[in-house]
Formats: structure tokens, C-alpha cells, sequence
């Protein structure tokens, strides 16, 4: 068996602590101090009531798929005979639907933060790479003769305060991306100014010439652009959405928006697909309403 990767350990732990093992509610005990023998289906069902109604569907989901892959550890293992968890597509999450900018948008938030963290915001708009793939690019990764990114590892820190840097969440999220030329003009001026020489140089620093902080990034420069806008509640990683609605209207296939954004599954890249079929209807309301004006459609006889 593989070794879990640092991250996903501690959101595994977290949801242990958080929403497994202690109490949540009076009228349901701590699972945590339930015998496996005596853990059952409608014990269970409760439990998943109350973390839904106190918590969050999404919380409910993730908190019910950790406990159940336990217990199909504890059958395996015959500690138990059979999994209480029984709940019919208990562990779907159903998340909001995502957000995504328009180009102009795009364009506007760039021009709201220092030139510094202009490329960053580009970056993660148009070619879709997540945030802590942005923070380990090193100058060594872009080839801007050719116009692509070579994504080979994330960096993030964790809940512990140790900074980590290893391969993308999965063997796809190993990519070479392409830019689109605006976007590569963008990156040799940012070059020029910001990045170290050196090959090891990361691309995207703070004005020390430290590497990005996720929190500090999105206290001082994230959150004070989207306010400009008017776009609060806007999260990074919905730029990364935006890249992907954006490839959509291109024209682009299923698979080559998995390869580009480092899918491991068509179902995500689908949504990019929705998405633009979404905005292709409205672009045809446009129309159709621009033909009834002209007197297009009004019933007329042949």
C-alpha cells in the first residue's frame, strides 16, 4: 500500500477529530466511544443527520466516506461481520456550483494587484494550474521559447507549519501545459523583474523574494482585488474554474481538458463542458431576441 501524502493524512486526522470520534450532538453518542459490535445502521444514520444539520452536507459526505472505508477495514479484518454505513449515496458530495470570471474580469484583477503578482494572477486564469503547483514553479520549469509550463511538483505548507514540496496530488497533475501568447509576454516581463537567474529560482515570490505564504497571499492581495470588483467571495482556486470554462469555449475535447488541467477523471473536466454549453444557450437567447426585435419569428404565414 502506497504511504499517504502528508496533506491528505492531516485531513484525514482532521475529520477524525472533528466530526467522527466525538460527540456532535446530546442525542447522539461520541462514535469514537461505541463498540464496532455495537455501531448500526440507524446509529450511523443519525449520526450523519446531525453532522448534515450542524455541519454541512459537504462535511456530512467526506466525514461518511472516511468512517465507511474503516469499517470495510475493521469487516476485512473481521472485526466486524458486516458495514453499518448503508446510507444511499451518503458520501456524494453536492458542492455549489462553481464560480468562474470572465476574461475581462480576468484582465481587471490582474491590473488590480503590483505588477509582482500580475503573471500569478494570468497564470492561474489561463492555463489552470493549481495554487500550490503556482508556488513550486521554478524558472527551470518554463520554456518560453516553446510557450509551455512543465508542472512536476506542488509546494504547500501544513497545519503543522512544515512546508512541503513532492509530486502533484496524482500521476496525471505531471503536465506540460501550453500558454497562449499574451500570456507568455506576460511571463518573460515577469521574468525580467522578479525572478532569480538562477534555474532554481521560483517564479512567483513576495516582495522580499520569499516564496508565497497561501494565507498571507490571500489576506494582502487576493481578497483587497476582489473587493475592488466587487467579486467577494471569490476564491483562487476559481480561477483555475475559469481556465477551464475558458479552454471549454475553445473547443476543447474532454480529454485535452484533463491533460491540461491534471484530471485523473473525465468527471471534473466535464464541468468545464456544462459550463459552456451553459453559456452557448445564453448567446442564442441573445440572438433570438435580436431576431424577434428585427421581427424575425413572429408568426407569419408561408
Amino acid at each position: 500500500m502506497s504511504a499517504i501524502p502528508p496533506r491528505t493524512r492531516e485531513i484525514y486526522e482532521a475529520q477524525l477529530r472533528l466530526h467522527i470520534l466525538p460527540a456532535i450532538d446530546s442525542g447522539v453518542p461520541a462514535l469514537g466511544r461505541v463498540a464496532l459490535c455495537d455501531l448500526t445502521p440507524d446509529l450511523i444514520r443519525r449520526w450523519y443527520r446531525v453532522l448534515t444539520e450542524q455541519r454541512s452536507p459537504a462535511t456530512a459526505a467526506t466525514g461518511y466516506v472516511r468512517l465507511r472505508q474503516i469499517l470495510n477495514r475493521a469487516v476485512d479484518d473481521d472485526l466486524l461481520l458486516k458495514n453499518p454505513c448503508r446510507i444511499e449515496r451518503g458520501g456524494v458530495e453536492h458542492h455549489a456550483e462553481q464560480r468562474f470570471v470572465t476574461m475581462a474580469e480576468l484582465v481587471a484583477l490582474a491590473d488590480a494587484v503590483a505588477n509582482r503578482y500580475r503573471a500569478l494572477i494570468l497564470t492561474a486564469g489561463l492555463a489552470g494550474l493549481r495554487q500550490g503547483e503556482l508556488f513550486a514553479l521554478r524558472r527551470g520549469d518554463l520554456d518560453l521559447d516553446t510557450a509551455v509550463i512543465r508542472v512536476s511538483r506542488k509546494r504547500l505548507r501544513l497545519a503543522s507549519g512544515e512546508v512541503i514540496e513532492d509530486a502533484p496530488k496524482s500521476a496525471v497533475g505531471r503536465r506540460t501545459v501550453a500558454l497562449p501568447g499574451p500570456l507568455v509576454d506576460e511571463l518573460r516581463r515577469h521574468l525580467d523583474s522578479y525572478v532569480d537567474p538562477a534555474e532554481s529560482g521560483f517564479i512567483f515570490t513576495t516582495i522580499d523574494g520569499c516564496s508565497m505564504e497561501r494565507s498571507n497571499f490571500r489576506q494582502r492581495i487576493w481578497l483587497p482585488a476582489c473587493e475592488t470588483f466587487g467579486l467577494q467571495g471569490l476564491r483562487f482556486h476559481d480561477l483555475r474554474h475559469t481556465a477551464g470554462t475558458l479552454a471549454a469555449r475553445t473547443g476543447a475535447t474532454t480529454k485535452e481538458l484533463m491533460a491540461r488541467l491534471g484530471h485523473a477523471s473525465s468527471q471534473a473536466a466535464m464541468i468545464y463542458q456544462h459550463a459552456a454549453e451553459d453559456r452557448d444557450h445564453r448567446i442564442a437567447e441573445g440572438l433570438a431576441e435580436m431576431a424577434r426585435e428585427a421581427g424575425l419569428g413572429g408568426g407569419s404565414e408561408f
